[in-house]
This record gives structure tokens, sequence and C-alpha cells, in this order.
């Protein structure tokens, strides 16, 4: 029964190879039979000797060649007949070959490799159908799947030795046979162990590792597709292989060695693929090993794992720099850098990545970080070791610098006996740099040894790098992080003189490097990492002011840096400093602009002016001041950016400190009539100043900004003091005094101001905008107008309609004007008209006479719809009496002073 089995067995695998053998010899003998065609063709019409001349220009009916053979040179040829016809085609080893169709690229390659898919799956199915029908023990479907497996690999290779080649393309049917059968071991082995428990855990590690070893050595032989194959089943077997006790080191040492074969395979095969999957299977197992069967024990090895990888992406990726020329671009150029400093900078990331996530699961404990500074040393020395590795130092000081932001401050903290004998109690709220509780021990080792190893590192690397500017980044950014960061947890930015000592020292180390590269033998690394650590000691002096002083002076202390370095870039012009100066802009405007904490700040100068005084006022002189020593503010972005800043962090110290005088707080509740009044009143004349002749012809770009002012103070007074904050309709005192009041403030002042900004000359608003300006003046003073009128009748409250009094309950006023109060309006209206039309005809501006037509409409409309009603007696003749003449008078006034320029002379 057995050999019956055999037997069958070896029908179906001869059957499943047949087809494919059959159809390599046959395209054999149709190659052999075409090449003697071409031949017999080829050699008819030579006993005719060709005429010389140009070649004919069509033939009739060409009949196409089977393959482009070389045709046999004939016999005098070399006699000399060069210049006679045409130069000789090239051999078709010569030629490209063309692209194959759709139909030869289906039956020629995609049927193969669903003929060995296929082949795998028939495996499958037959042991299978052997279970089914209790032909085979487990033993037997072992063996059996073994050996077809074998079989295939065989047959694979010997169709790999015997390719049949067309066309200059590969043959894929040994690729297609080894790839089922690699398929077939995977599964024989995992079978053993998973499904039937022939074999321990061990033993089934070992078989499926060798399978995944041995795929990837065939696939450097045979293509793409059995390393593929390969690599997707060896970085299955740790899933594959379940085990009661996990234990990380035989897993790790298998993907370490997996991972180094795959990288290698790289290294001699371009494929992108198996670069994708080293990265994903090498650092996606440790992922899951984290989020599983992790243990203390095993932080060990997992930052083996992450070291050794990424000295091997590093070591075995092949480092090749794209080389200038359309030759090196697109495609080819990107999969060269992929293969060589793209996958040693994706293995670093991930190596700092993965350390990162170990950091966090065993609490930041010393080993911890001792393996991320280890990390950072192996970047180091790989990146000196070639030009394209070079930013492997600065991602793995950026995997420092988030761990260490993640570190986080112990919630309870015992000070200890030394700390208590010097008074030092656990509630302290900020430890000093030399004296703190041993919560903070490993933390505060872990910010010094990573000073010492960039600052110092960065610093020696200097003599051997190829772009010395980013060690000295590193070099003076890392330190000056680290101190900050210190500052901030274990100071918690309380004024500390030992932290400022330290920032100082920190000064004076990077002033010592700056003279040494200065002269020193490293001198030639140029002048950007001199400028570096010339920026380096203005940031830690401005580190060390920060921690003296407290809140706003941070700020302040940053911006003076700018300041700095300006007047090193007058000396100096390092484009290096420039760039520090745009992020330190940054920093300052993010700090008082988009700082929610800002609010909370305290303290101030005198007693009148409060912290903004200093915390926006210095820092927008600073930017002012710094801005022309950068370039011209006109022509050059980041001059511009510090005028523009500087401009802006004056405007807002003034609003903040108004905000200050008028609320009490920047966040007081609320924001009534008053606070909306003297900040439209800043804000009009804020803009009136950036669109004066001197700022825009100096500043161009300073136009928007006034602009921008401009439009958000009529937004403001048009929604809000004009509509929903008007005396008419809310209940508000606006002052006992005639005249001098709230209203004057709030109304008359801001129309003046957009009087003036309508009057403008050049090209502060078009045609448009200007008439608007003035349009809204009149209404405001008109609103004005009014307003003062009822004030003169009704007090300080001037609220129409019944409303209670506030203060006094039970109390209710009413609010509805008498027919003196209606017959003022209409008066006082009146007046107001021909204010505006003797405005209008004195300056010649039309939109002034527009407006006081349209008052006069107001007062008609009154006088119709509302006195005809409503005044009785002499108010109602005295209303229309004073309409009457004023509308006589005023169409006088207009014939002789308006139309009589259109009439012509005489």
């Amino acid at each position: 029964m057995l050999l019956g089995i055999l037997v069958g067995i070896w029908m179906v695998i001869g059957a499943a190879i047949a087809p494919i053998l059959l159809f390599t010899q046959s395209g054999r003998l149709r190659e052999i039979e075409g090449r003697l065609r071409a031949l017999e063709q080829g050699a008819a019409p030579l006993p005719a000797a060709p005429e010389p001349g140009p070649a004919p220009e069509a033939l009739p009916g060409p009949r196409a060649l089977p393959e482009p053979v070389p045709l046999p040179e004939p016999a005098g040829a070399a006699a000399g007949d060069a210049g006679a016809g045409a130069p000789a085609a090239p051999t078709p080893l010569d030629a490209a070959p063309p692209r194959p169709g759709l139909e030869e690229a289906f039956t020629s390659r995609w049927m193969v490799w669903l003929g060995g898919l296929a082949v795998a799956l028939a495996a499958v199915f037959l042991f299978r159908y052997a279970v089914e029908q209790g032909w085979l023990g487990p033993a037997m479907r072992v063996a059996l799947g073994l050996l077809l497996g074998g079989g295939l690999v065989a047959a694979g290779e010997w169709a790999h030795r015997h390719p049949l080649r067309r066309g200059g393309r590969p043959d894929p049917v040994g690729p297609a046979l080894t790839a089922a059968g690699v398929f077939a071991l995977y599964a024989s082995v995992y079978a053993a162990h998973g499904l039937y428990s022939l074999i321990g855990a061990a033993p089934a590690f070992g078989g499926l590792a060798a399978v995944s070893l041995a795929g990837l050595a065939l696939a450097a032989r045979q293509g793409w597709f059995v390393a593929l194959l390969g690599l997707a089943g060896g970085y299955l077997v740790p899933a594959l292989v379940a085990s009661q006790v996990p234990q990380a080191l035989p897993v790790f040492l298998y993907l370490g060695v997996l991972t180094t074969a795959c990288l290698a395979l790289v290294r001699f095969r371009p494929w992108p693929f198996l670069t994708l999957a080293c990265l994903a299977g090498g650092f996606g197992w440790p992922v899951l090993w984290l989020a599983g069967p992790f243990g203390p024990a095993d932080q060990g090895v997992l930052s083996a794992h992450a070291l050794a990888l990424t000295a091997a992406f590093a070591l075995l990726g092949r480092g090749e720099r794209a080389a200038e020329g359309s030759a090196a671009r697109g495609a080819a150029a990107a999969l060269g850098w992929a293969a060589g400093p793209g996958l040693a900078l994706a293995g670093t990331a991930l190596a700092g990545a993965l350390l990162v996530l170990l950091a966090l699961a065993c609490d930041f404990n010393g080993p911890a970080f001792a393996a991320l500074g280890a990390h950072a040393a192996l970047a180091g020395v790989l990146g000196l070791r070639r030009a394209a590795f070079e930013a492997m130092a600065a991602i793995a000081a950026l995997a420092v610098a988030a761990a260490l932001a993640l570190w986080p401050v112990p919630p309870v903290l015992a000070p200890g006996a030394d700390l208590a004998a010097q008074g030092i109690e656990a509630f302290h709220p900020g430890y000093g740099p030399f004296a703190m509780p041993e919560g903070f021990a490993v933390f505060a080792r872990a910010l010094a040894g990573f000073a010492l190893l960039f600052g110092v590192g960065g610093f020696l690397a200097l003599g051997r790098a190829r772009r010395p500017a980013l060690w000295a980044g590193l070099s003076v950014a890392m330190p000056l992080y680290l101190l900050a960061l210190g500052y901030w947890k274990i100071g918690e930015l309380e004024i500390d003189m030992r932290w400022a000592a330290l920032a100082g020292g920190l000064a004076v180390a990077f002033l010592g490097a700056a003279v040494r590269l200065r002269a020193g033998p490293v001198a030639a690394a140029g002048t950007t990492p001199l400028g570096l650590y010339a920026a380096g000691v203005t940031a830690a002096l401005a580190l060390a002011f920060a921690c003296l002083m407290r809140e706003g002076w941070l700020t302040v202390a940053l911006a003076l840096e700018v300041l700095a370095l300006g007047w090193f870039w007058t000396r100096l012009p390092v484009p290096a400093l420039r760039a520090i100066a745009a992020v330190a802009i940054a920093a300052v405007l993010v700090r008082l602009v988009l700082n929610p904490q800002v609010l909370k700040y305290a303290g101030g100068l005198p007693p009148w002016l409060g912290w903004v005084s200093y915390a926006y006022g210095l820092p927008a002189a600073a930017f002012l001041a710094s801005a022309p020593r950068f370039g011209p503010p006109d022509r050059d972005p980041l001059a511009a950016a510090a005028a523009a800043a500087g401009l802006g962090l004056g405007f807002l110290g003034v609003a903040l400190q108004l905000r200050l005088w008028t609320a009490g707080a920047i966040d007081a509740p609320g924001y009534p009539l008053f606070d909306q009044a003297v900040q439209t009143a800043w804000w009009l004349i804020a803009s009136l100043a950036l669109l004066s002749t001197q700022a825009t012809g100096r500043w161009p770009w300073v136009l928007w900004g006034g602009r921008t002012l401009a439009a958000l103070a009529a937004l403001q007074v048009v929604t809000l003091t004009a509509l929903r904050d008007n005396p008419l309709v809310v209940p508000h005192p606006v002052g006992d005094w005639p005249l001098a009041n709230l209203l004057g403030l709030a109304y008359l002042l801001p129309a003046v101001l957009f009087a003036l900004l309508a009057a403008r000359r050049g090209a502060a608003f078009g045609a448009g905008a200007g008439a608007a300006l003035r349009v809204l003046a009149g209404a405001l003073a008109f609103l004005w107008v009014t307003l003062e009128v009822r004030h003169a009748f009704q007090g300080s409250e001037l609220a129409l309609g019944v409303w209670p009094v506030p203060g006094r309950p039970g109390v209710w006023r009413d609010g509805n004007p008498g027919d003196l109060e209606l017959y003022a309006y209409s008066a006082v209206w009146i007046g107001f008209a021909l204010a505006l039309l003797a405005v209008g005809i004195l300056t010649r501006a039309g939109a002034w006479r527009h407006l006081a037509l349209a008052v006069l409409v107001a007062a008609v409309a009154k006088a119709f719809l509302y006195d005809m009603s409503d005044l009785t007696g002499l108010f109602r003749v005295a209303s229309f009496l004073g309409l009457g003449l004023a509308l006589i008078g005023i169409g006088r006034l207009y014939r002789r002073f308006v139309f009589a320029e259109a009439r012509p002379p005489g």
C-alpha cells in the first residue's frame, strides 16, 4: 500500500512538473527550428551580388523571422565592399530586448507563477485528502511533505541551470518551482510541530530558520520571488513556533541573523521590497514583544537587538550616493539611495524609537539611558565612517531628546538626610543642579552624560567630519536643550543662581570652543561651526538670565539673543546665525502670542506699569534694533520678519497694557463698552502710524498691517460698539458730564480717526475703501450726535423703553423720549447735515456731501413718519418750519457752490 501511495505522489509531482519540462524542451526545439529556417532564408540571395547604392525603399511581403540571428558573412565581404551598403546591424546580444506584450507576459510569466502556486496548493490538497482517507500517519505525512519540498527545490534548481531565454528575458520556471518547494518545506516543518507534536519548539524553530536561510540563499541565484517567500516565511517563524515560556534571546538572535542575511542579499541584489521587509520585520517583532511577553529580563536582549540592527543596516547597506548626471536621476537614483543611506537612516530612526519605547517600558532606568547612549555613540562613529551616514548622529540625538522629554517627574520625592539637613523638604518647589533628591539621580546623570557625549564628541568630530556644521550644531544644541530640560523638570523654572551659574559655565565652554576652532587645527572646518558656537554663547547667556528672572524675562532673554546674533552677523556672516535667529524669533512669538500661560504672568515695574511693559516692550525693541543688522527690511526676509515681529509685539504690548489698566487683568471676564472704546482707539492710532508716509516708504509690507488693523477696528465698532453694546439698547452708564463722557471715546474719536485714515494719500486705501471709511466716520459721528442729544435729556442712562434700574430693586425707569427731545433730534440732525455739507464743499469731497444728504433724508423721514403724529403744538410747527427752511437753504447752497463749477464761464 505504501508503494502505491508513493507511486501516486510521484505521479502527481510528475503531472505537475512534466508540462513545465515539456514546455521548456518544446521551446528549445522551436528555437532551433527557427534558426535553421532563418539560415535557409538568409543564404538564398547570396549568389546574386546586390548593386551598390542605397537600400531599396520597401520589400514586398516581408516575412517576419522568429528570432533575430546573425547571418553568416558572405565570401568576398572582406574584399572591401564597405561603402556599398548600410553598416552591419548589431547582434541580438547588443540590442535591448523589447518589452513583452500582454499575451507573451501572461503565457510566459504569469501562468508560470500561477503554476507554481498551483503545485504548492496541490501538495496541501494531497495531504488533506490522505489525512481524510486515513492513508498516512503524522510522521509519514511530514516525511512526504519534506520529500515533496525537496523535490520541487531540486527541480527549480535544475530549471534555473538550464533556462529557456527568449528575447533576453529570464526564465521564471525555476523560481516558481523553488518557491513552491520552500512553501512545502515550511508547511511540513510547521505541521510536525504545531499539528502533530512530533518535534519540540527548539527543533521546529531551527528547521524553519534553516528553510528561511536556505530560501534566501536560493533567492540570490534565482530571483526576487524566492526571496519574498523565504523572507515572509522567515519572519513568521516566531509566530508559528509557540512556546509556553517565551524566551527573548533565541527569538531575537534568530531575527538578527535573518535580517542580517536579508541585508547581505540586498547588498548584491537591489530589491526595494527586501529593504522594507527587513525594516518591518526587524523592528516590528520587538514592538510586538514589548506589547506581549516582555519582562524586565528581556531589556538587555532587545537593547542589543536594536544596536545590532543599527550597525547592520549601516554596514551592510550599499552606501551609494546618487551620482551627478542624468543617469542617476529618477527611479534608479531613488532605489540606490534607499538601498544605502536611506536604509541606514531608517534603521537608525527605528532603532532609536525602539529604545525610547524600551525606556518607557522599563521606567527609564539606568540601562535604558545607557542603551540610548550606546546608540548615539554608535551612530556617531558610523556617521564619521561615511559621509552619507552623518545624519545618523542627528537622528540618534532626536531619540535621546525624545526619551529625556518623556521622562516623568516622580510624584513623591524623598529629599534624604543630606538635603533635610540643609533645610530642603519634599515640598520644595525646585531643586538645584548639584543637590537634589535621589529620585532625580538617574535622570540628572543621564543629562550630564549626554551633554558631554554630544558636546565634546561633536567638537572632536569636526576634524574628521565632511559636514562640520551638523556636528557643531549637535555640539551646541544638545547641551543647551539638556540644560533647559533639567532646569524645567528638576528646577521647576524657579529663580536659582545655581542653574544660572551652570548656564554661564556652558557659555564659557562654547566661547572656548569658538576660540579653539578659530585658531586650532580644526580651523579648516569653515566659518559655519564658528558661527554656531558664537550663537551658543548667546543662547547660554540668555538661559542664564532666564534662571535669574521669572516668566516674561525668559522671553526677554531670547529676544536679546536675536539682537546679539545680529551683532555677530555684522562681523561674521555665517548663514547658521540667521537660521538660529529665525528660530529664536519664532520661539518668542510662540511664547507671547500662542502661549495660554502668558495670561497668568504677574509682576511689573512701577505700580502703574504691568509685566507686559517689559515682556513685550523689550523684545519689540530688540527685534526692531536687530532688523537692520541682518539686512534691509524691505528686501531681506529675516530683517523683514524681525521688523514685523517687533512692530507686532509693540502693538500687542500696548494693547495688553491698556487692558490691564481698564479691566485689571488680561483675562478679566467681559468686554464692556469702555474697553472696546480704548482698544478701538489704539488700533486706529496704530493703523495711522503704520500707514504713515515714512513707514510705508521704508517698509512697503507694513501697508498690509495697517489695513488689517483698520479693518479689525471697523468690524469691532460696527458689530460690538454700535450694535450689540449700544447704550440705546443695553443699559450702561456713560457718565454725567455733557460731551466729556464715554460717548465721545466710543463714537466721536473713532469717527475722527476713520476720517483721518480716509484722508490718507497714496496707496494706503483704494477709492472704494476710502469711501467706505468716510461713510463709517460719518455714521459714527451721526450716532454720537444723536446719543449726546439723548444724554442731554436723559442723563447717564440712555436705554430706550422701560427697564429696571441696576442696584435698586423694584425701581423702574421710563426711557421714552418727550416732545422737546424729539424736536431736538430734528434740529440737531439738520445742523449736523449742514456741517457735513460745509466740509464737503470746502474739501470738494463728494463723500461728505453725500453723507449730508443721507442725514437730511433721515430728518425728512423722521418729520413725516414720526413727528407729524407724535409731536403736538408748537413743537410740530417748529419741526416742519426748520426742516423746510433748511431744505430751501441747502438747495441754494448746492446751486451756488456745487453746481456752479459745472457752468461755463461768462
